[in-house]
Parts: structure tokens; C-alpha cells; sequence
């Protein structure tokens, strides 16, 4: 029985060590926050603003939003690992050429897998347990050569040649249905729409709801969609864009069918310097947030609550938004890694935020953030990436 004791004992000491540890880990980084904004934002050139009254309450303010320290934080494991591509290359005739180091599609989850094709055409699995590879599913599913991929309905999907297969039962078949995408990452997908989106950056950005009973397009500006939440009977829309001093917004949306409609022959098309040459004049929508000089790359939620990946004054961490006050609620990697069109995605527990950087890959994943619970990994690509 003293040994029962004693072992209980133990246990609790070492959870509570852990807890300790990952509230010393949110402080220091916390920390680290306050003196950035303290010695960085003394004075803003563009706004003119005097800020020397720096604190935890009070960290940055603007006309749209005032960004403080959560007295209600989160704290996260956080872990960091590369992933190898097997047919890396570093012979290059040309630096632009690096891209083909990475995944030829964002990645997906599928079958407790984390599921990425490349250039080759060959998809390169690995474990969601310990990350290393799966060498017998690669083999199952590398009967075939791909040139994009996706989760469909649920199954892993993707294009060879003009066809795109789904698989199922062990083998690949072909997928019968209408599907409105060829080379572009989907961003949501419930039983009524296929949502997804285009982004020319400071010259537009749409997002599409692709009506999967009657094949109607739906679509709203939106520059540039990262995140498509179900909120009850509304679909909210997040969306960045990092052009000069960065800008942010949440468009709730309650019936895409409301929305303007489009015909497929003009997705991915650009005129008169715009995307399209017609504009969404529904009023379908309203506007949940709207910021300038804050970037919110992604959303997910923990415990009920709803987060948001967001980047100020060169950091990026996660907060809370609680109307127009802005809540750091982790410091995540106490970095301030940037991404210009990155997509956040559900897989069962799982949230995957695919990352790229135009820098290191043009449009290609450099990254990968997959959460889960209070659990936090991120993955580089082939090397550690300092974004």
C-alpha cells in the first residue's frame, strides 16, 4: 500500500513538473513578446503613434484592434522536426528550380497518415504517431503516377492524367462524380459545397462555393481565404493578405446560394488587373472583423474555443479574438515564421495548416503545422525553415 502511495505521489509530482514547465514556457515566450513590442514599436513611422507604455494589457493598439496578453492562456506542447524529401535534389541550374524539392500539392490527412505527393508523381506517407515513413502504404498507393491530391468525401482522392481516381478498399477507382478542381488546394467541404478559392494578393482574391447538387459556382471577394469555418448554419471566411503593412478579415456568409454566381470557364482567370471583372453585389454577407497591420493565417479550436494563428510586428503566435480585442493566448514557437498562402484544414482530431513560402518554394509547401488536443508539431520540409 506504501508503495501505491508512493507511486501516486510520484505521478502527480511529475504531471504537475510538466504543467509548471509549459506555464514557464508560455511566461518566458510571453516575455519575449512584451520586449519586442516594447523595443520595436516605441515609434511607428506609418502611424506616427508613440507607444511607450508597453504591458501585457496593453501591447498594441490601432483604430480596428487593441492586442493584449491573455489572462486565460493556452499551454501547448510544442515539437519540431524535418521531414526528408526521398528524391531531394540540391543540383540545380537554376535557383528557382528548388521547388521541386517540395510537395507537388499541400498535404492531407488520411487513415492516421500524413499523406504528401511530389513532383515525381509518387506520394511519400508518413506516420502520424511517430512520423516516420510507411514504406507498404507508399507502395499501395504509388501504383499509379498522380499529379495533384486531395481528401474527397472523405477518401483520399487524386488526379492521374485527365482522371481523377479515389481509393478505396485497397485500390484505386475512378471517381464518378463532378469534382470542380485540377491543380489547386480545396479549403472546406461539407455535404452541400466544395469551397475553394483563388489569390492574386493585392490585386484580388475570390472564394468559391461549388454547389455539388446542382454544379453552380457561388463566389464573394475575399483576399486571400485561408480557412472556411462551419459556425452553426453560417460559413465564416478567413482571410489575409501581407501586402504593405498586412490587412485581415472574417466574412460570415449564411447562404452561399445568395451569392453571386459564375461559370467555371472564369475561375483562375484575371482581367483588367482583377480577378474577375464582375463583382459580388449580393449583400449576402457581413463582415465578423476587419484589420489592417494584423495577419490571422489560419483557424482552428481547442477546449471550445476559437483560435486563430495570427502574425504582428514580425511574431506570430495564437490568440483569441473577443470582439475587438485581440488576446495572446500561447506564444507558440516564440518565432515569427510568415506564409503567403497557407490553407487550415479538419481531419477527424486533427487540424493541418499547410504552409508555403514564395521565397523558398514559389507556391509549393515548405511546412506543415498539425495540431491536435493541446498538442502543436510542426514539420519543414527538408530542412528547418526560418521563415
Amino acid at each position: 500500500m506504501k508503495k501505491i502511495f508512493c507511486l501516486l505521489i510520484l505521478v502527480f509530482y511529475s504531471k504537475s513538473t510538466l504543467a509548471q514547465k509549459k506555464s514557464e514556457g508560455n511566461a518566458s515566450g510571453f516575455n519575449q513578446i512584451i520586449e519586442k513590442f516594447t523595443e520595436s514599436l516605441k515609434w511607428d513611422p506609418f502611424s506616427g503613434r508613440v507607444n511607450d507604455s508597453v504591458s501585457p494589457q496593453n501591447l498594441y493598439e490601432t483604430d480596428e484592434f487593441k492586442l493584449s496578453i491573455s489572462e486565460n492562456p493556452i499551454p501547448f506542447d510544442t515539437f519540431h522536426k524535418v521531414l526528408i524529401n526521398p528524391s531531394f535534389t540540391d543540383d540545380f541550374e537554376d535557383y528557382d528550380d528548388n521547388y521541386i524539392n517540395y510537395p507537388v500539392s499541400y498535404s492531407v490527412i488520411y487513415d492516421n497518415r500524413l499523406v504528401s505527393l511530389f513532383r515525381n508523381g509518387r506520394f511519400v506517407c508518413h506516420s502520424l504517431k511517430d512520423f516516420n515513413r510507411d514504406i507498404d502504404f507508399e507502395n499501395k498507393l504509388n501504383s499509379k503516377k498522380f499529379k495533384y491530391h486531395w481528401v474527397i468525401n472523405g477518401e483520399l482522392g487524386a488526379l492521374s492524367g485527365s482522371t481523377i481516381y479515389l481509393y478505396s478498399n485497397g485500390r484505386w477507382i475512378k471517381y464518378k462524380e463532378r469534382f470542380p478542381l485540377e491543380s489547386q488546394p480545396k479549403l472546406f467541404e461539407d455535404e452541400d459545397y466544395i469551397v475553394f478559392n483563388d489569390c492574386n494578393g493585392e490585386w484580388g482574391g475570390i472564394v468559391y462555393f461549388y454547389d455539388k447538387e446542382t454544379e453552380d459556382i457561388y463566389f464573394t471577394e475575399s483576399t486571400c481565404s485561408n480557412t472556411v469555418i462551419k459556425d452553426r448554419a453560417s460559413y465564416l471566411v478567413v482571410a489575409h493578405m501581407g501586402h504593405m503593412m498586412g490587412s485581415t478579415s472574417i466574412k460570415e456568409i449564411k447562404n452561399p446560394s445568395l451569392l453571386e454566381k459564375c461559370t467555371k470557364s472564369f475561375l483562375n482567370k484575371r482581367r483588367k488587373g482583377r480577378i474577375l471583372n464582375y463583382y459580388d453585389d449580393s449583400s449576402a454577407f457581413e463582415y465578423r472583423f476587419k484589420g489592417f497591420e494584423i495577419l490571422l493565417f489560419s483557424s482552428f479550436e481547442v477546449d471550445d474555443r476559437r483560435l486563430y494563428l495570427a502574425h504582428i510586428n514580425d511574431m506570430t503566435f495564437i490568440v483569441e479574438l473577443k470582439n475587438q480585442r485581440i488576446e495572446i493566448v500561447s506564444p507558440l514557437f516564440n518565432d515569427g515564421f510568415y506564409t503567403h498562402n497557407p490553407t487550415t484544414k479538419t481531419f477527424g482530431p486533427y487540424t493541418l495548416i499547410n504552409m508555403d513560402y514564395y521565397g523558398t518554394a514559389k507556391d509549393k509547401e515548405v511546412s506543415i503545422l498539425i495540431l491536435k488536443g493541446n498538442t502543436i508539431t510542426k514539420l519543414d520540409w527538408n530542412k528547418i525553415q526560418n521563415l
